[in-house]
């Protein structure tokens, strides 16, 4: 009765032969006699030719040197948005031969470049060139033919196929999306306290400067994507001597008459593929782009509000707010799961509830939002500013290149404004006050990991939500209360389609099926994923992190990967490759035999073009892992050992909690595994959770490069904790006499001022500690004792210190180095492919014949 089907008809190409089609379409037919799904295959699809190509700037032009004096005969206008639009250029035919010229002279630079090379290195240059330009053409032509948009479902279930009902299915979609709703604000509202001060008003409202506009346009990326205007960040980035006068008095005069001039909050919404086949809206993200000049004004309010988000916002949010982690939540939330999953025992059950809201930021009631603003205590004026950049745009859907518009909304924050971020979590605020004010009155029990631990009653990293409470009737009842008064004060919805409840162990199944119904979400064995993290980790570790693995094998196989040169897959191997497992590795350190895997991987990769699976990594491997992840100074290539890698990373990690005892992760993470002692005296105990385990394994890094600066000595132990002064051992060596062991610095110092008590150190150890102890430095200044990183100048942990403290002493990569000029081989003025040939000639990793026959 139950069939499960899977379509195997499928049509392959090469890559040259896209090359020739790139407009080419695949479409599977629905099967009728045969079982067998027809394919049809247009090569050259109908396209529509009067598609509005809107100005765009290009970065390249920044190389025409006739640029600037374009720039300034344009910006002499009277008026900035007549200026932008004198830049743009007449739409008139005169502008568009003049634009057909100038783009035939860019191509036909372009050929004159790559003739050059090809003459010079005789060979198909285009193919192997370190620019890796069919590399990069074949990725722009994935990605364009990705993100078309062939059918869409509207919501009567009509089928959309035609450019005109793809347009109206998006414009009723949004126009639906940010209608306005009307909502009882008060009962949520009235529970939100004044946090901001006069202070903090005075300096968010302070007249703005130039410096402010400077910083945020430079904080900005140059080739981010530009709005309608067509401008992006680097056309202003590289002529803001030419125009910052006149933006600067333009954003004044703005912000001080209280709205903006036409157009300038006008918005595109690109739409992104969540899955490979769209076929409804919900399948799309929107992303806005909106005019760089607007950004520069949203941007500085956004730098503003930053500097007292921390006192608007409670310590369950850690999105956005300086300080703060999303590792901080990721970590809770392990060791939350990990206690329910250990609870097998008791009347009294737990649950975790993992709830999803439905376009978060879209819904946003802009009423709301100003009432929060306001009962926070935020003036007049600040919210004028920011209710002027969230009411005034204006979007336009691009549709396959097409704009669909306009579509004026009564709600929503703009995903893309950087502004909106930290209105969406002022907003959250108002979920943390009602759920705070159902565990004030007895309603609603958070959970606690062990005895005398904070209770945890929700999580919050900005619309990703955990919420905690007893698994019982009531308090189920009681979050469904909370949730539906939030929806309706703030215009949020939760999808209760994709939330889920995971129940401690000690409740019986129909408990669990009881609770599943009243709070109308599926029942799962584990929480599965939470910020992009297994939020329970079992036995079989290396089957649930196997997905990294797949991941880099998935694009190292990928067909786009065989066009590039050396020199272009050591930047794919360094900029991607490396960089997927990085996240997981932040918090957990998976099995070794799964990170020799991915070594062997990417091993193989390198040296056979990357055509190679899972089960097949036969070739030639002129040098191992560990001699390739040696720096290029030593004869390696520099890149990374993963195992290394992995626990400097982790440290990072055990040392944000070092360096912040007050924190919530930080006080769960001690009273559960080291209550009564420091971190590095902790012990792994009995049934740790795999997140602890994975940050115990890292103690040896923190222990080889952490010192205590000495304060005033009482909570630092002579002889548990590192506090020496030097490069090599910072611990008094054992065996000492039995008084000692009791001892913290603070007896050894004179107790009337801050010195070492000679005669004391003296006659309670050797003459070579004693001597070492006395060339330890007391400042007088430094009144607190505080851990700091002796592998830095300030004192401060960083990756890249604590992977080479790693290589060094754990993974002993020394005995890899290979001595030599190397330097002279990468600083040479020559191709990064013939330095890549001269590397691996000295290196002996040429298929010469004695090479072969030594293999």
């Amino acid at each position: 009765p139950h069939v499960i089907e899977e379509r195997l008809d499928r049509a392959m190409a090469s890559t040259s032969w896209l090359q020739l089609f790139p407009q080419v379409r695949l479409t599977n037919l629905l099967a009728s006699y045969s079982d067998h799904s027809p394919i049809l295959l247009q090569c050259r699809p109908i396209i529509r030719t009067h598609i509005n190509h809107s100005f765009r700037f290009e970065n390249s032009w920044l190389k025409e040197p006739d640029l600037e004096e374009v720039v300034v005969e344009g910006w002499g206008g009277e008026r900035i948005w007549r200026r932008m639009n004198e830049l743009r250029g007449n739409q008139d035919e005169e502008g568009s031969i003049q634009y057909q010229e100038l783009s035939e002279r860019h191509a036909t630079l372009l050929i004159q470049e790559e003739g050059y090379w090809k003459q010079r290195a005789k060979m198909h240059w285009l193919q192997e060139g370190d620019m890796n330009t069919r590399f990069f053409h074949m990725s722009a032509t994935v990605r364009n033919k990705k993100n078309k948009v062939t059918k869409l479902i509207a919501d009567n279930g009509t089928e959309a196929h035609t450019q005109e009902e793809l347009c109206e299915v998006a414009k009723s979609y949004f126009d639906t999306l940010f209608k306005p709703r009307d909502g009882d604000h008060d009962p949520v509202l009235n529970l939100i306290q004044p946090r901001v001060t006069d202070d903090d008003n005075l300096v968010l409202t302070a007249p703005i400067t130039k410096v402010e506009i400077q910083q945020a346009l430079f904080q900005m990326h140059p080739d981010k994507s530009p709005g309608p205007d067509g401008f992006n960040p680097a056309f202003y980035q590289r002529f803001w001597e030419q125009c910052s006068d006149d933006i600067f008095s333009a954003a004044s005069t703005w912000l001080e008459r209280g709205y903006f001039p036409t157009s300038l909050n006008d918005t595109n919404i690109c739409l992104i593929p969540k899955c490979d086949n769209p076929t409804s809206m919900k399948d799309l993200r929107p992303i806005s782009l909106c005019n760089v000049l607007y950004k520069m004004i949203s941007k500085m309010l956004a730098n503003r509000l930053k500097c007292c988000l921390d006192k608007c916002v409670s310590q369950e949010q850690s999105a956005f707010v300086e300080g703060r982690s999303i590792l901080d939540n990721a970590l809770i939330a392990t060791e939350v799961i990990h206690a329910l999953k250990r609870k097998t025992k008791g009347r009294r059950g737990e649950l975790a509830l993992k709830i999803d809201i439905s376009k978060a930021y879209d819904k946003v009631d802009w009423g709301f939002l100003r009432g929060v603003m306001t009962r926070m205590g935020f003036t007049d004026v600040w919210i004028r500013w920011v209710m002027m950049c969230v009411s005034s745009v204006n979007y336009s859907v691009l549709m396959n290149s097409d704009r669909v518009g306009p579509i004026s909304p009564g709600r929503g924050l703009q995903q893309g404004d950087p502004l909106s971020p930290y209105l969406f979590i002022l907003v959250t605020e108002c979920l943390t006050a009602l759920i705070h004010q159902a565990v004030g009155r007895g309603d609603l029990h958070g959970v606690r990991i062990c005895r005398g631990a904070p209770e945890v009653s929700h999580l919050l990293f900005a619309d990703d939500c955990f919420l905690f409470c007893r698994a019982n009737v009531a308090e189920a009842n009681e979050l469904m209360k909370i949730l539906h008064t939030y929806e309706i004060a703030s215009g949020q919805e939760v999808n209760l389609v994709k939330s889920e409840v995971f129940i401690s162990r000690n409740m019986s199944q129909a408990v669990k099926e009881d609770l599943s119904r009243i709070l109308c979400v599926k029942l799962v064995l584990g929480t599965g994923i939470y910020l992009g993290l297994p939020s329970m980790v079992g036995r079989s570790k290396k089957a649930i992190f196997s997905y990294i693995k797949d991941r880099i094998w998935k694009r190292i196989n990928s067909w786009r990967g065989r066009a590039l040169s050396k020199a272009g897959k050591e930047i794919m191997i360094k900029s991607v490759l490396q960089a997927i497992p990085s996240y997981v590795m932040s918090m957990f350190i998976p099995p070794a035999s799964l990170i020799d895997d991915i070594e062997k991987i990417i091993n193989a990769f390198w040296w056979r073009n990357g055509r190679t699976n899972n089960n097949n990594t036969k070739g030639i491997q002129w040098l191992a892992w560990e001699r390739l992840a040696c720096p290029k100074a030593y004869g390696g290539l520099g890149f990374r050992n993963f195992e290394a890698f992995n626990k400097a990373m982790v440290a990072k990690q055990v040392w944000h909690i070092v360096q912040n005892p007050n924190s919530l992760v930080a006080k769960l993470i001690k009273v559960r595994y080291f209550p009564c002692s420091s971190l590095f005296e902790a012990p792994l105990r009995y049934n740790p959770s795999f997140a602890w385990r994975s940050m115990w394994q890292t103690r040896q890094i923190l222990s080889l490069g952490c010192r205590w600066r000495i304060g005033s000595g009482d909570n630092i132990h002579v002889m548990h904790d590192p506090w020496l002064r030097g490069s090599t051992n910072r611990w008094v060596p054992s065996p000492q006499p039995a008084g000692v062991y009791q001892l913290s610095v603070r007896d050894l110092l004179h107790d009337n001022y801050k010195a070492w008590n000679i005669v004391k150190v003296r006659n309670l150890f050797s003459r070579d500690v004693a001597e070492k102890i006395l060339e330890t430095p007391l400042v007088s200044s430094v009144r607190e004792d505080k851990v700091v990183w002796d592998e830095e100048k300030n004192g401060c942990y960083s990756v890249k210190s604590g992977y080479k403290l790693a290589m060094r002493y754990l993974i002993g990569s020394d005995k890899y180095h290979v001595m030599g000029n190397w330097n002279g081989i990468w600083k040479a003025q020559a191709p990064h492919k013939a330095r890549h040939l001269l590397w691996r000639l000295c290196r002996g990793c040429l298929p010469t014949r004695s090479r072969l026959l030594e293999r």
